[in-house]
């Protein structure tokens, strides 16, 4: 029992914490997407890493390795605990084995004290020695994609994307690049930009970026947990009706994902969501705060790279909760998190806006329109399913998902001129953030996405003649909408209203739905 209990809590915690933000370890510029100088594209979270940095044989540790075929036994083994804790208040032995679990599930990729692998996992930068052009004298997007461990101080890893620069400079005879860094990758692009600048480079892209914080991460390692019964059901329709539910945490794991997918969608049908999100607020009350600061430093309170998305909002009360009288025994990795966040993040705003001020060329790629991960206060919010509009442009005033900006706000930027920033649905105003000419929003893409047919778009702001702006590409405006069905991209117009469902017939339909969606999970679970 105490076997599959471990296994299935650990599972749950991953998908708290990371199912949004894994991609394919894969994921990169595919397509034969090209642009006159090198491009060097900095991945986000996921990629490979070794038990043994310097040995590329070595076991990989970067997924988090849950068996196969445990899902049922576990959901079946959860129950006694549960119970035990719900109807007796009984969680000290269920606390004890959720720390083990995690321990052990994360002990491979888990840092140091000093935010470092000192077990000497990892992978090492790689090599920009090679001039990889074509025939025609052009650079493929993806030529250089270098591998780096994502989990480190993104200040020390931008010292070694300098030296890569560096590199591909003197291999390539080219006197800059482009460099484009996403999501975790735009951390590291952010302290690059901070400590060296412009001088190598000739166009910058922060590619869901995260100026004041991923909200999902940031409230998550401050401790500030909210389940609400409505934004689950929200989400979990968003992602199985644009079925993006598929894949979310992979294929290993989708089994689980189905079961808890199709809980969601019975209980909401069925009318007891509110009593299953009290159930699980209850549950986090109870447990999860007598133990998450260990929990937090054993999965990703360790790595200063995910301090990185924690926003000044949350920073010092993430810091007091995780490494709450034991400062002085972290000392090493507060130090990192600390010259990141006050010297880089704090900065970021402004060190962009003096940049594009002294000639420099950076754009900005925002995801939106997806609902953000429900156990945040901020699951109102319009974003990439992890991080806000407004954080990922740095300003961008922008309504709750599904509704518009208010009536006078828009009368109000119209008297300024400013009309043109103003989304097709009336839900964005792109003036408010830092660069409103060079930002663009693609609505319907999740932070895990990565479609070629963004690459188009890249490929277009990168070969354009000088600093293009949102207005100089008819095929890329600055509001975009990405059809997954044709994996394509196509400027955003005004929404079409769906027709609406007669109530004896939604009466009828949720009766029907529920029934299904129940047999489906008690199929999944007893099954195995």
């Amino acid at each position: 029992m105490k076997k599959n209990l471990m296994k299935m809590t650990a599972v749950l915690l991953a998908v708290l914490l990371t199912a949004g933000l894994a991609v394919p370890a894969f994921a990169g510029m595919g397509g034969n997407y090209t642009a006159p100088v090198p491009t060097v594209y900095l991945r986000g979270q996921g990629f490979v890493l070794y038990a043994d940095k310097n040995d590329t044989k070595s076991e990989c540790i970067h997924d988090v390795d849950i068996p196969d075929g445990y899902v049922g036994d576990a959901a079946k083994e959860m129950i006694g605990p549960l119970m035990r804790g719900l109807t007796l208040n009984q969680w000290d032995t269920y606390c004890d084995m959720l720390v083990e679990a995690v321990a052990k599930v994360y002990e491979k990729q888990a840092l140091d004290n000093n935010g470092e692998a000192s077990n000497g996992s990892g992978v090492n930068f790689s090599s920009g020695k090679s001039d990889r052009k074509n025939a025609d004298g052009s650079y493929n997007l993806g030529s250089y994609t270098p591998d780096y461990d994502w989990r480190l101080d993104p200040c020390v890893t931008a010292d070694e994307l300098n030296t890569y620069i560096g590199q591909i400079k003197a291999a390539t005879k080219k006197d800059k690049v482009n460099l484009i860094g996403r999501s975790i990758g735009a951390s590291v692009l952010m302290a690059y930009l901070e400590k060296y600048g412009m001088d190598d480079i000739e166009t910058a892209v922060l590619y869901c970026p995260s100026f004041y914080g991923m909200e999902v991460f940031s409230r998550a390692f401050a401790g500030k947990i909210k389940i609400d019964s409505d934004k689950i059901d929200s989400f979990v329709s968003w992602y199985v009706e644009s079925g993006k539910a598929d894949g979310m945490m992979g294929d290993e794991n989708d089994d689980l994902l189905d079961v808890l997918m199709d809980f969601v969608s019975a209980s909401a049908r069925y009318g007891t969501l509110d009593l299953t999100a009290g159930l699980i607020q209850r549950i986090f009350k109870n447990v999860y705060q007598k133990v998450y600061p260990q929990l937090l430093v054993k999965m990703y309170g360790s790595m200063p790279s995910f301090w990185s998305l924690v926003g000044d909002e949350d920073y010092e009360d993430a810091k007091k909760l995780i490494f709450g009288d034991n400062r002085e025994e972290y000392a090493g990795l507060i130090e990192k998190i600390d010259n990141f966040h006050y010297n880089v993040l704090m900065n970021s705003e402004n060190r962009v806006k003096e940049l594009v001020e002294d000639g420099a060329k950076i754009q900005i790629v925002v995801k939106c329109g997806v609902p953000m991960v429900p156990f945040v206060e901020d699951s109102y919010k319009n974003s990439d399913m992890l991080t806000s509009v407004w954080s990922a442009s740095a300003g961008a005033e922008c309504a709750p998902l599904g509704q518009q900006l208010p009536a006078d706000y828009q009368m109000s930027i119209s008297r300024k001129g400013l009309w043109k920033y103003l989304s097709p649905e009336k839900d964005i105003d792109a003036s408010a953030g830092v660069l409103p000419d060079h930002t663009w929003y693609i609505k319907n893409l999740d932070h895990r996405d990565m479609p070629e047919s963004v690459n188009v778009l890249f490929e277009a702001i990168l070969n354009f003649d000088g600093y293009t702006t949102v207005f100089d590409l008819a095929d890329f405006p600055q509001y975009l909408y990405y059809d997954q069905a044709s994996s394509t991209l196509s400027p955003l117009t005004a929404p079409v209203q769906e027709a609406e469902v007669g109530p004896v017939r939604a009466f009828f339909t949720r009766i029907r739905n529920y029934f299904r969606d129940l047999f489906i999970v008690l199929r999944k679970i007893f099954k195995r």
